[in-house]
């Protein structure tokens, strides 16, 4: 019994342990997309999700994922 529990503990750890790989994966990604940007001459829309977005895109070449977007939302979240 506590070895079934001790394993069901070790998974929840392994899932959140990958998650959070995936989340730094992403924020260090954008974090080299927003170094591309002049911010001298460049605002960063960071009241505006969409704007953001679309500036992030635009840079990124390519559609964000899951993570990334959620990743906007939480700057956006702890901006206001």
């Amino acid at each position: 019994m506590i070895q079934e529990l001790l394993t069901n503990i070790e998974l929840e750890v392994k899932y959140k342990i990958y998650t959070e790989q995936k989340n730094l994966v992403a924020v260090k990604g954008l974090k080299e997309l927003l170094n591309q940007i002049d911010h001298e001459v460049e605002v960063v829309p960071l009241e505006d999700k969409e704007r953001l977005s679309n500036l992030l895109v635009s840079l990124k070449g390519q559609a964000l994922n899951d993570i990334e977007h959620r990743l906007i939302e939480r700057v956006i979240n702890q901006n206001n």
